[in-house]
């Protein structure tokens, strides 16, 4: 077991993956029909971390099941509530307040972002520096919405740009909202109050040149922020691009099941995972990066692509889903189209109706053939 403490910061909101998150908080959004926490937590264990702490904030009532996970795993779960949003270091500083730490380095994790760091090789750069902050950094093409680091030959940062403009800076090294920190720099920050530790804190490090340094070692990372990248998330755990494991039994190459799947006489093309209980009716079609979850019905000529069913859904006969996200018990009648859509929990969208690139909220009702929704 590696000597380090984690903390994984599962507070926020993720409004901008609304309304995928109205009902569920982002680190419990499915991922291959795994919550993204289980699967980080799964691969901090895989690491030989197993002291972890789950900070929380918004919907912390709904993370109980993940304590039977963290046991599972043999993981010691600690879970710390702020009071209020506290913002990255407020909740830090809240939990080290809280007794959650110890002097161990603390290994910090975003709990909205799929990525397989190696604690070890952190670990191991951040006491060869003797290092306050070690970055895990990741490399970006637009760096406009991201801290960008730069940095000596050696790790050390040398500056730290919060979203640059593209003649700020020729570094695409970014801040993955992964680091280990020295547990005395959370004393920098004031207690019981909403402070940013990239904002408020991380400059003034930087400024008066302490020890911080940067690892990059092209390790997977993807912010799940977007719709957009949410569905890239799922297809690359599916294409195994991410060491992080479908739910279900794999019964053929990238293709997973969970118990009780019905699919005969259905053209399924891998990569796919269908959850428990999934029933596919004869001359249904999925056309790869399919994840659909527990007991999802799917009627016949149905075509499915690059979509994400959530559990309990219903797609009519002949309806097509294409690149699309549908959230927990929503119906989609006979013959609709989603492209680019998103479609809230337990929505209902009448039969011949056609969305694209639109966004339907939860527990809205379409009467049948009122809308075609395309913004080009």
């Amino acid at each position: 077991m590696l000597e380090v403490q984690a903390v994984i910061l599962a507070g926020g909101k993720g409004t901008r993956l609304r309304p995928v998150t109205s009902d569920v908080p982002k680190p419990l959004v499915p991922i291959a029909n795994r919550p993204l926490i289980v699967h980080q937590l799964t691969h901090l264990a895989s690491c030989g971390v197993t002291d972890v702490t789950l900070a929380l904030g918004y919907a912390a009532e709904r993370f109980s099941a993940v304590e039977g996970e963290a046991e599972r795993l043999g993981i010691a779960l600690r879970i710390v509530v702020e009071p209020a949003p506290l913002g990255t270091g407020g909740a830090l500083r809240w939990c080290a307040d809280e007794g959650a730490f110890d002097d161990r380095p603390l290994l910090w994790l975003n709990g909205d972002v799929v990525a397989s760091p190696d604690p070890a090789t952190l670990l191991q750069l951040h006491r060869d520096r003797a290092s306050l902050v070690t970055f895990w950094l990741t490399s970006v093409r637009d760096v406009g919405d991201f801290g960008v680091l730069e940095m000596a030959s050696d790790g050390f940062v040398e500056r730290f740009l919060e979203k640059p403009a593209p003649e700020e800076t020729d570094s695409h090294l970014v801040n993955a909202g992964i680091l280990m920190l020295d547990p005395k720099v959370l004393q920098r920050i004031p207690p019981d109050s909403a402070f940013s530790f990239e904002h408020q804190l991380l400059p003034g490090l930087v400024r008066e040149r302490e020890s911080l340094y940067g690892l990059f070692d092209g390790g997977y990372w993807l912010d799940t922020g977007r719709p957009s990248h949410y569905l890239a998330a799922n297809r690359h755990v599916l294409e195994r691009r991410v060491d992080w494991e479908p739910a279900g039994e794999m019964v053929a190459d990238r293709l997973w099941e969970g118990p009780d799947v019905v699919r005969d006489d259905v053209t399924v093309i891998q990569p796919a995972a269908l959850g428990a209980g999934t029933n596919l009716s004869a001359g249904a079609r999925l056309f790869g990066r399919t994840v659909l979850g527990d007991r999802v019905q799917v009627g016949p000529q149905a075509q499915l692509e690059d979509c994400v069913l959530f559990d309990d859904v219903q797609i009519g006969d002949g309806a097509e889903v294409i690149n699309s996200i549908v959230c927990s018990g929503a119906k989609i009648g006979r013959g609709v189209v989603l492209r680019d859509a998103i479609v809230g929990a337990r929505a209902e969208i009448g039969d011949r109706n056609e969305l694209r690139g639109a966004r339907l909220w939860n527990d809205a009702y379409l009467p049948p053939s009122v809308l075609i929704v395309d913004p080009r």
